[in-house]
């Protein structure tokens, strides 16, 4: 259950608008006194106050009080719900929805409500609940209640800072973090109440009180949050606060976390420039990507010391003017990089039950003729649905969430990182880019059985009956409507090696087709895929910008299986991107023979034989009969 009391909705189309609190009266208010019942408690986060009303609330339900009822359980509604500084905009959105019910909105307070809580907040004792009746007020329209949320949220602060409050985590050291929250509110809230550079007291007293503070602590994170801050409203001078926060930083204790110590060098770079001290700023800016540099110390893996050092590589080039460092950077770089080859092992995984998979299909096609077995082959490079498939990795990453909580990383032959792929919110709906990687990574044991269970016993089992050549293949290309004129020569040689095995030539002959084939077939269908420069050069659009900005209309003409399959296996990166590496001469020897290559030649194989199947038995049949006897048909 979440924070939230959840609220009732049954029958409604909208759950987000209708009201869903009974009202309570100042009289109600006063009756019960909520001072009382938060007099002990000396934490300040607002899971003390949840689990504090919910309780009364219990006890209260067991007595029939009806007021208390409606006080607590409007109480424990406010309380519960979480405030979100990183969303200005809706900074107490709705945690939780189903179809008929869901948490608390601060709209479900407007209207005589939030005067209710506006006139009775100053009253409140605990500064936390005085700052969330003050700031639901403030969010449905008292505007006057602003300042009172600002004064709590201060409060807060001050508490947390003199030590006054309890922790709630007490084996964390620091509460300093717990400071950033309230003042990023008072900030929000500060910019729509007063006017530009002015701040309601008492917020630049406890914006100093929470810099010198997180000084004190040495809490380097909350530091830098805090410290733009100062340097926004210069409430300290920035050479004052570069000097205190370039001496923490450079008194930093070898095991304090190098990325939190970074935080404090940048902020010293950023209040040096502010300052006017130009090699100030340079050499705190150094300093900070030396604590990026020192992450790789951190790790025991090659490829991981690496992705540090690129880091540093990447931050010394933008600061300009270090030639040396990036020279020596990258030769650090490229030495980690072959290091992390000899630390890539593959993992053996039997696959049950392929051997009778590929039995069977040798079997199968060993029965049929010519004919049938260069139709029927096409079948199995058919791509899955796309529906199924996404909704297959999403059910994965929700089983395994921990594996998707962060990027995945791709390198080459040489350990170079030439892609990344996205991590997963499971609060949004997962980007298309996440779903192809995913979906890539979830078809590599598919295309496994697909490739030695079904392509090539069925391509051996016929090609030990029939020698096949390209003249074997003119009729089916001749006829396809996917490839231009000029061009059934290139794939009747690309599938007739094809079908003897040859794959790095079917790869040189097939994978460069696909571009051309695919603008040979919008025209057909009346689309113009070329493009005109500013200079008046005319020109084609490339396989990226086809599968992208024509994705639409190729997938009314092919099907968005086809059209997916295509994207993922020639184009799509982080994938194979078979296309582009062939292009680029960066596909080895074996690549080739690799099931992406193999499902890849055998999809354009499919591309062209899919228009002309209805039409086999009349056209395509009878010419291959007339090359072979009868009984090879």
């Amino acid at each position: 259950m979440d924070d939230n009391t959840m609220l009732d909705n049954e029958g409604s189309p909208d759950v987000r608008e209708q009201a869903l609190i009974e009202p309570v009266s100042i009289d109600d208010l006063e009756a019960v006194d909520l001072n009382a019942i938060t007099a002990d408690v000396r934490r300040l986060d607002r899971h003390v106050l949840v689990d504090l009303f919910r309780s009364e609330l219990m006890t209260t339900l067991e007595n029939a009080d009806p007021v208390r009822e409606r006080v607590l359980r409007l109480t424990a509604n406010l309380v519960g719900l979480h405030l979100r500084v990183e969303a200005e905009g809706d900074p107490f959105g709705v945690q939780w929805q189903s179809a008929t019910r869901r948490t608390a909105l601060p709209h479900d307070f407007s209207g005589d409500q939030s005067e209710v809580l506006a006139t009775y907040a100053p009253r409140i004792l605990h500064p936390t609940l005085r700052a969330r009746f003050a700031d639901i007020a403030y969010e449905t329209g008292v505007r006057r209640a602003g300042r009172t949320a600002i004064e709590a949220y201060c409060e807060i602060v001050h508490r947390l800072a003199d030590g006054t409050a309890e922790h709630q985590f007490p084996d964390i050291g620091t509460r300093a973090m717990d400071c950033v929250k309230p003042l990023e509110r008072c900030f929000m809230i500060n910019s729509r109440i007063a006017k530009r550079f002015t701040y309601v007291e008492p917020m630049e007293e406890t914006l100093r009180l929470a810099f010198r503070y997180a000084i004190e602590e040495r809490a380097f994170f909350p530091l830098a949050q805090i410290g733009r801050r100062v340097l926004h409203t210069k409430v300290i001078p920035a050479d004052e606060v570069a000097g205190a926060v370039a001496d923490l930083a450079g008194n930093a204790l070898p095991e304090d976390y190098q990325l939190a110590v970074k935080e404090c060098w940048t902020l010293a770079a950023e209040a040096f420039s502010q300052a006017g001290d130009v090699d100030g700023s340079r050499d705190a800016s150094i300093n900070a990507i030396e604590q990026t540099l020192a992450m790789a110390d951190t790790v025991s893996q090659s490829s991981a010391k690496a992705h540090w050092v690129k880091e540093a590589l990447r931050e010394f080039r933008g600061l300009g003017d270090a030639k040396d460092r990036v020279t020596k950077l990258r030769r650090r770089l490229r030495e980690l990089q072959d290091q992390a080859m000899d630390e890539v092992h593959g993992i053996e995984m039997p696959l049950d039950g392929i051997a009778e998979v590929r039995d069977r299909t040798y079997e199968q096609f060993n029965a049929l003729g010519l004919s049938d077995a260069l139709r029927d082959i096409a079948g199995f490079s058919a791509p899955d649905d796309v529906g199924a498939l996404k909704s297959a990795v999403l059910q994965q990453a929700r089983d395994f969430p921990l594996s998707n909580l962060f990027a995945s990383s791709y390198a080459d032959s040489e350990g170079r990182e030439i892609a990344r792929g996205p991590s997963l919110d499971f609060a949004d709906e997962p980007t298309e880019a996440w779903y192809k990687e995913h979906g890539i990574r979830h078809l590599e044991i598919v295309r496994r059985f697909r490739v030695h269970g079904n392509i090539e016993p069925a391509r051996r089992s016929v090609v030990e009956r029939f020698s096949i050549n390209e003249q074997h293949m003119l009729p089916i290309v001749q006829l396809s409507g996917l490839i231009p004129a000029g061009h059934h020569h290139i794939f009747s040689i690309g599938f007739a090696r094809l079908w003897q095995g040859d794959y790095v030539t079917a790869g040189h002959l097939l994978f460069p087709q696909v571009e051309n084939s695919l603008r040979h077939l919008l025209k057909l269908h009346g689309h113009d895929s070329s493009k005109i420069e500013e200079d008046g050069i005319e020109g084609d659009r490339s396989l990226s910008v086809l599968l992208t900005t024509f994705r639409r209309q190729l997938e009314a003409i092919l099907g968005e299986k086809l059209v997916w399959e295509m994207d993922s296996l020639l184009n799509f990166r982080p994938g194979p991107a078979l296309r582009n590496e062939l292009a680029h001469g960066k596909m080895h020897w074996n690549r080739f023979f690799s099931d992406e290559a193999i499902m890849a030649c055998w999809l354009i194989y499919l591309l062209v034989i899919l228009p002309i199947r209805p039409h086999w038995e009349t056209h395509v049949a009878p010419a291959l009969r007339s090359m072979s006897s009868s009984s090879q048909i």
